[in-house]
């Protein structure tokens, strides 16, 4: 998929202030959401990233995330 994610309010807070606990895995992936770059393009850049899509997906349940218009 060639979804845009942008980082919430709450994601926002979480990269820079480690506020929320998140798990490692899931702040490294959330730190390369920047509203601008598809997740294609975000794979391309990192090809170690094989799950992008599902991770992502749990980021913007857990509210970190949201798709970016």
């Amino acid at each position: 998929m060639n979804t845009i994610y942008k980082k919430t309010l709450k994601g926002v807070e979480e990269a820079a202030l480690r506020t929320q606990g998140l798990q490692l895995k899931l702040r490294a992936y959330l730190k390369l959401v920047d509203g601008k770059h598809s997740t294609v393009e975000i794979q391309c850049a990192n090809p170690n990233l094989a799950e992008i899509e599902t991770v992502l997906g749990v980021l913007q349940q857990e509210g970190y995330v949201e798709v970016s218009c």
